[in-house]
């Protein structure tokens, strides 16, 4: 059997479609196949490139430098979705809306692969984000890939009406309903979030199904992350000893031997880097752990334990980096990008919307 046939085998079955899919799902989706392959490690950039600091002239030409990555063959771009910003939280996230601002990226490349890390799910009715979601995917070309969290700002949710300790059973029941949503045809939907018979989503996804990728816990077992999660975000642990990538190994191992059949599934993680300019200097960490400073032989020393570890894709954030943003991308697509390409995969399809 070809992978061509696995995947209509497994989106003709409503049971596959309503939780985590394989790999051969996703074998038409340009977007996943760019990112994702077993053993193998790509790279992706997280936005925004400079920090907002209350001055949204930080962000000028970010789009332009996102179009170079496009060139320059990055897996993808991430973008965060944090509707409030929270002083004492003391990160804006992207600013921009995730929904719309990928669009516009979408608009301004052909083949990165568009990510949201991530989409809370908690607060948007599934409606909305499956409406933005395949739109976004169509606009595209079957390039969106969804990382899902149930979130992390407290203050958000009472702003929103709801109650921030119900946000893992809100996240679950978010997915359900996004699943269904997101299946072709009249749709019969009864949730706690809603109910409608005889109805369809418009415009439907590029290749069937958009790629949904569970980020931490969200509030559920590993189980249940195994059994619905078309992919796991975790953060990295420690990145300046090889113990942290030996950490993330076992939580790897421990929750792919939980998924069904054995199907694999993709992990991601993440860090932040100031990439200085002498490449030998030593893997440091800044502020807490939360952000590594390094040469490229110690960024590339931890990407190959990230690969080694299990991990599919490592998503990058220069926030912090003191060079120039456009500096530090073409250093890491000249010397960096070699090591861990991405995948050809499938081309986008053709959009002239």
């Amino acid at each position: 059997m070809n992978p061509q046939q696995i995947l209509e085998m497994n989106t003709s079955n409503p049971s596959q479609r309503l939780a985590g899919a394989s790999y051969a799902s996703f074998y038409a989706h340009p977007g996943y196949r760019r990112m994702f392959a077993p053993d193998r490690l790509t790279l992706g950039i997280f936005l925004p490139l400079r920090s907002f600091k209350g001055d949204m002239s930080v962000l000028q030409g970010q789009a332009d430098l996102v179009t170079e990555m496009d060139g320059q063959g990055f897996a993808a771009v991430w973008v965060r979705d944090v509707p409030l910003f929270d002083p004492s939280f003391g990160d804006a996230g992207q600013v921009f809306d995730p929904f719309a601002y990928l669009s516009y990226l979408a608009a301004r490349t052909t083949k990165l692969a568009l990510a949201t890390g991530s989409a809370i799910v908690s607060l948007r009715h599934p409606i909305d984000v499956a409406k933005a979601a395949a739109t976004i995917d169509q606009l595209s070309g079957g390039r969106l890939v969804m990382g899902v969290a149930s979130g992390d700002r407290p203050l958000e949710f009472p702003a929103y009406g709801l109650a921030h300790a119900a946000r893992a059973d809100r996240f679950a029941q978010a997915i359900s309903y996004l699943r269904q949503l997101l299946q072709s045809g009249h749709l019969d939907i009864s949730s706690p979030l809603g109910r409608f018979e005889g109805a369809e989503l418009l415009p439907q996804p590029v290749s069937a199904r958009i790629p949904l990728m569970v980020t931490g816990s969200s509030g559920q077992s590993l189980a249940w992350i195994a059994e619905n999660a078309d992919g796991w975000l975790t953060y990295p642990n420690a990145t300046h000893t090889p113990r942290g990538p030996q950490h993330l190994a076992e939580k790897i191992r421990a929750w792919r031997a939980l998924i069904p059949g054995g199907a694999f599934r993709p992990h991601m993680t993440n860090e932040w880097i100031d990439l200085v300019d002498d490449p030998a200097y030593p893997r440091t960490p800044l502020h807490g752990g939360h952000v590594l400073r390094t040469g490229r032989k110690g960024l590339i020393a931890l990407l190959e334990e990230w690969q080694a570890a299990g991990v599919n894709h490592a998503a990058l954030g220069i926030q912090f980096s003191q060079r120039p943003p456009a500096e530090v991308l073409e250093e890491l697509a000249r010397e960096v990008l070699p090591h861990f390409p991405s995948h050809e995969g499938v081309p986008a399809a053709c959009v002239t919307w």
